[in-house]
């Protein structure tokens, strides 16, 4: 495009957006008087409130505002209701039983053009969508995922063994090779990530933190003054980052799907989906980009979930003990497995309250209503983005008293078994969301936790390091990093003590008959 022409075209679309402000700002008075929306805080014409939600930690204000507007009340932002959804009681009626009308995402025009449209997690709910999401169930539903027990077994094993082997490395470090190898090879197939090799998903991992920085508004001049969005389409020197990630991304997508190692004991996702897509109703473009959706998914959010763990076992040791104790009265000295697990009512519980105190994603991935509805005395309008709150949710004082209390006891009954969950609900898991788009590898992360958490509690006990001076080098439970969605506890060391004789020799032991018997 010449010069000139840009120029002009450039001048047009200034000139209009001065046009569309106008309306805007007029159209934004009349709406809001006009709505039946729940009430929420005041803000400026046409922005809103968009200058008052902060781009960090944005879950603690939403949580403040609902002790001043209850748990159900509206934001506006560039003329758009956003409704936070901040109890247990309110998300559940919305997005769980309502989901029909409440399952679209939320998506910045930023996001799109970074994704095309292909990111699973922002699709609305698409003939697309429901294709993709059928391949991704008929994998990891909670039958399917019996396949993959012997893997996350193996890196259980292997995880503990990094963890004696290499103690001087930060806990996010193990936590983190724990979960991408885990996810990778069931993924892909493959080896198992080693301890010194480099990480072989680490490109995926990057361009997965430039997408979440694009998918919050404030982040984007564009969804600030959407009127810019023509001449984004137009002139592609100012959406060369957005190309060029969507390209990269997608050639390394085929690149793994393509590769994909074959084995004789399992069946890689991969495979599936490629020997099924006429039945699924996918294409394979659709396949390659559900399958790195699925590894950006699960492999930050489980890492983060481990760490949050170690965090809290090291500010809670009874909690440690209590652990310990279930652990050594059913194992004794072989390492946990599955199939040890109805007798381990207590590490289930450990991993319940973990997601429940520090959820992976505080404020949710926003949902959208597909139609209009009507919500107790409120009126929701069609295009109205649901913040679900997660971080809200879990504080809920009705379900959860003294929510700030990292208590796994609050998941079982007066004899030590696990409560049963109330229909309908998700009480137990809410950190993996609601109604259709709850996470579709949740079965598949809570069996990798479980295995991860049990293995690392029969073989070590954990303490703070020490400083030079004999002091314990400490992380606060509030010392989190907000990564755009996910928040995760700042990087840590920890002190690891065998509860074993012998330990390596028996992690070494378990490993090679895991390895002859199933050709890892």
């Amino acid at each position: 495009m010449m010069l000139p022409q840009m120029l002009a075209l450039m001048l047009g679309v200034i000139l209009l957006g001065i046009v569309l402000l106008c309306i805007y700002a007029v159209r934004d008075v009349y709406r809001k008087q006009g709505s039946n929306l729940p009430p929420g805080p005041r803000g400026l014409p046409l922005l809103g409130n968009l200058l008052q939600v902060p781009s960090k930690f944005t879950w603690y204000k939403l949580d403040d505002w609902s002790k001043q507007y209850g748990p159900i009340y509206t934001l506006w932002m560039m003329g758009r209701p956003f409704v936070v959804l901040n109890s247990v009681a309110v998300a559940a009626d919305i997005l769980d039983r309502n989901s029909g009308a409440t399952a679209d995402r939320f998506k910045t025009i930023k996001s799109m053009f970074y994704t095309s449209d292909s990111f699973v997690s922002l699709q609305d709910h698409t003939i697309e969508w429901r294709g993709e999401r059928r391949a991704i169930h008929s994998n990891l539903n909670i039958r399917s995922t019996v396949r993959f027990l012997f893997l996350q077994e193996n890196e259980a094993a292997y995880f503990t063994l990094g963890l004696l082997r290499y103690p001087d490395k930060a806990f996010d470090v193990h936590a983190h090779r724990f979960a991408g190898s885990s996810i990778f090879r069931s993924l892909y197939g493959g080896e198992r990530f080693n301890h010194l090799k480099e990480d072989p998903s680490r490109l995926i991992e990057k361009m997965h933190k430039e997408v979440m920085h694009a998918m919050l508004p404030q982040n984007s001049i564009v969804d600030m003054l959407p009127f810019l969005e023509p001449l984004i389409q137009r002139v592609k020197w100012l959406r060369r980052a957005a190309d060029t990630w969507f390209r990269e991304m997608t050639q390394e997508g085929y690149r793994l799907f393509d590769t994909a190692a074959p084995t004789e004991d399992w069946e890689p996702i991969v495979q599936n989906f490629n020997m099924n897509r006429e039945k699924y109703g996918i294409t394979k473009h659709n396949a390659v980009w559900t399958t790195v959706t699925l590894y950006m998914a699960g492999q930050e959010t489980t890492s983060t979930a481990l760490r949050v763990c170690m965090l809290a076992l090291l500010h809670h040791p009874e909690v440690m003990r209590a652990a310990q104790a279930n652990i050594d009265a059913i194992c004794g000295m072989h390492p946990p497995k599955f199939e040890d697990r109805d007798k381990l009512p207590y590490i289930d519980a450990l991993v319940k309250e973990t997601v429940r105190w520090r959820p992976g994603i505080p404020p949710g991935i926003p949902h959208v209503a597909s139609e209009t509805f009507q919500y107790q005395q409120y009126t929701i309008p069609k295009g109205t983005v649901f913040f679900d709150n997660i971080w809200g949710q879990t504080r809920d004082p009705l379900v959860y008293p003294n929510s700030e209390v990292f208590n796994p006891t609050r998941f079982l009954d007066k004899s030590g078994k696990l409560l049963p969950v109330t229909p309908d609900t998700r009480l137990d898991l809410l950190g993996f969301g609601h109604g259709r788009r709850v996470c579709p590898g949740k079965d598949f992360a809570v069996n990798g936790m479980f295995i991860a958490i049990a293995y690392m509690l029969w073989a070590f006990t954990f303490e703070w390091p020490l400083d030079d001076a004999g002091q314990p080098i400490k992380c606060d439970v509030n010392d989190f990093v907000d990564h755009s969605f996910v928040a995760s506890p700042r990087s840590f060391g920890v002190l690891v003590k065998p509860r074993r004789e012998d330990l390596e020799g028996l992690l070494v032991e378990v490993l090679n008959q895991y390895d002859a018997q199933h050709k890892v």
